[in-house]
């Protein structure tokens, strides 16, 4: 499977998506993105919902419902926990909570029934200690807890997507999904050092690029391999046609 027939399927379906990242990073973000607002809301969820329509646009035909639409729920979720978020003072809590949904729901989608390769899931163990560990002095009251059980299930939504990927046998959905894994990780380390820790220089911006681009992995893990094949017959075939027709 070629990267070019990739992004010949599915780019132009993301532009709303690009479109909608690109207007809340650098218009709404750095201006207004600190004030909690309605329309703090819709800009800062405007392209989950992109990624959410683009997900429903692959269901119908889709061999992996199961795992569409799990990941379809994954972002719904998430987008609940976005717009919590942006009232955190009162709504932090649920945010978190929408978001750690999220999470299980990834990991299902990303494998229950792949092979477990235990050793991932034992590299990643010290580096959740160690973030929680770091993480403790800021966390406060039910945080405590909510804190460490969040990390729990991050480290293992990651190890699911690690280990769906085969050495032998590359497929850039799974390449994607664990992508966003991993910035949805870098996403979440930055925010909370930035809230419970100490200021992140450009945090805000950070936070969101990389959870842009980790729930844009994620959601391109649903495009089927069969949807790229078609792609390249058409390309395949209309070269034959070309080549008759001359």
């Amino acid at each position: 499977m070629q990267l070019t027939s990739l992004v010949k399927t599915v780019g132009f379906r993301l532009l709303p998506f690009i479109k909608a990242s690109l207007i809340y990073l650098l218009f709404w973000l750095p201006y207004f993105g600190k004030t909690p607002s309605y329309q703090s809301i819709f800009f800062k969820c405007l392209p989950i919902l992109c990624l959410i329509c683009f997900v429903i646009a692959y269901l119908k035909g889709l061999s992996r419902k199961r795992y569409a639409f799990s990941i379809l729920a994954g972002l719904i979720l998430s987008c609940m926990g976005d717009a919590c978020l942006v009232y955190s003072h009162n709504w932090f809590i649920e945010g978190l909570l929408c978001f750690a949904l999220g999470h299980i729901m990834y990991a299902y989608a990303f494998g229950h029934k792949q092979p477990y390769r235990l050793q991932m899931l034992l590299f990643l163990v010290p580096f959740g200690i160690g973030i929680y560990a770091f993480m403790l002095p800021g966390f406060k009251g039910a945080l405590q807890y909510l804190g460490g059980l969040y990390i729990v299930l991050i480290c293992i939504m990651a190890w699911r997507a690690a280990a769906a990927i085969q050495l032998n046998m590359w497929k850039w959905t799974k390449i994607f999904a664990f992508w966003g894994a991993v910035m949805f990780c870098i996403s979440d380390l930055v925010l909370a050092i930035n809230r419970f820790r100490f200021e992140v220089p450009y945090g805000d911006t950070i936070v969101m690029s990389t959870y842009y681009t980790a729930q844009l992995g994620i959601a391109l893990s649903v495009v089927p391999s069969s949807d790229m094949i078609s792609q390249k017959r058409r390309e395949s075939n209309g070269h034959v046609k070309a080549i008759k027709q001359n």
